[in-house]
């Protein structure tokens, strides 16, 4: 029996046939979504036209690949109240685009959207309003990732390059040439690390001086790398593999060392959250298993970090993982690849809080702001 991960399945979704049953309102687990009923109310808090709250979190929705429909969700993180629709599209009257690949913040709460299928990076304020959009060009390749760091907009590029955009005004600095198909970027220590995965036939990650953005050197890490994250002076790597076996580890001293396998991750303190997933392709049966790792104790916990988890999370597609940097509650981000996704809270101990729709495809991530 052949098994491989379920997010190699991301590749073929038309096989994929374990969804996510978005919640609507019948739905009594779906809280009930945040509709301006008076007009008078548009425009009462922050920019544009949503009614908003001081506790705003966001959505990236990546959308089917050439289908046009990325997206932003915003939803008050204190009670789960949802905009019921694509709030990007109402902010903005415009739609995002095609793959929404990335969403980052600044120390000054403004956000930088990636959008790959469109080729564009965006920024908008606080309150999710668009100020300015620059297309990438031909030469750098399409955006995939970034990182902000002391007013510039570092963003990896398929066409082999990290590009350097200044925050102010998204003019581009500079560039640097890396591996092909670069994937995600972290910044530690005055240095850039981003993953080079050539489409699985690149086995390393790039190394950047931030100060001199000059050139970049090389760690070789599994094959096909994909995630990489920066937790308590440690480098943490996580890929496809040869095999699509999913191996993460550290770099340490300069090599890279497997701990486990994850398909989807992400770090709050000093704990690395981890997904994954397998599908068994004959069934199309899902299993997918939740682990964590202590970066101060190099502690790896086989037991699930979830207390209460609903049973269906165990056989669905997890695409994401965020956690609130607010309070530490953890929201586990799921698709099927066609309908919209689904939200599932948990309080900072593991404790189920509540699931609730994503008002889009694939959600990819969502950012805190307070």
């Amino acid at each position: 029996m052949k098994i491989r991960s379920l997010f190699y399945g991301a590749l073929c979704a038309l096989a994929v046939t374990v969804g996510f049953a978005s919640c609507g309102d019948d739905d009594p687990e779906s809280p009930a979504p945040v509709v301006p009923t008076d007009e008078a109310k548009w425009d009462a808090i922050g920019n544009g036209k949503v009614e908003m709250t001081q506790a705003r979190a966001y959505i990236l929705n990546e959308g089917a690949y050439n289908s046009n429909n990325a997206g932003i969700s915003y939803f008050d993180w204190t009670n789960d109240k949802l905009y019921s629709s694509d709030f990007y599209a109402a902010q903005n009257e415009q739609a995002a685009g095609d793959t929404g690949q990335d969403l980052v913040v600044d120390e000054d709460n403004n956000l930088y959207l990636v959008v790959y299928g469109s080729n564009y990076i965006a920024k908008l304020d606080s309150f999710g309003v668009e100020k300015q959009r620059v297309e990438v060009s031909a030469e750098l390749g399409q955006p995939r990732y970034a990182v902000e760091d002391a007013g510039y907009l570092y963003v990896t590029c398929y066409g082999g390059y990290v590009a350097k955009y200044s925050t102010a005004d998204l003019s581009l600095v500079g560039s640097v040439k890396v591996g092909a198909n670069p994937e995600y970027i972290v910044k530690d220590g005055g240095k850039l690390y981003c993953t080079n995965s050539g489409w699985g036939e690149d086995n390393r990650v790039a190394v950047i001086d931030i100060k001199s953005f000059s050139q970049a050197s090389f760690i070789e890490v599994m094959q096909n790398p994909d995630g990489i994250l920066a937790v308590n002076g440690e480098i943490y790597v996580q890929g496809y593999g040869a095999y699509y076996d999913y191996p993460w580890g550290v770099l340490d001293n300069g090599k890279f060392v497997q701990i486990g396998t994850a398909s989807k991750w992400t770090a709050f303190g000093d704990v690395i959250y981890l997904a994954y997933g397998e599908t068994d392709w004959t069934t199309y049966e899902t299993t997918t298993t939740f682990t964590s790792y202590n970066t101060a104790t190099h502690t790896l916990n086989t037991e699930s970090f979830l207390k209460d988890a609903p049973a269906e999370l165990s056989s669905m597609s997890v695409y994401g993982i965020s956690v609130n940097q607010y309070n530490g509650d953890i929201y586990i981000l799921t698709s099927d690849f066609s309908t919209n996704g689904g939200v599932y809270h948990f309080k900072s101990d593991g404790s189920y809080v509540g699931k609730f729709t994503s008002t889009g495809v694939s959600p990819r991530k969502i950012v805190f702001l307070n």
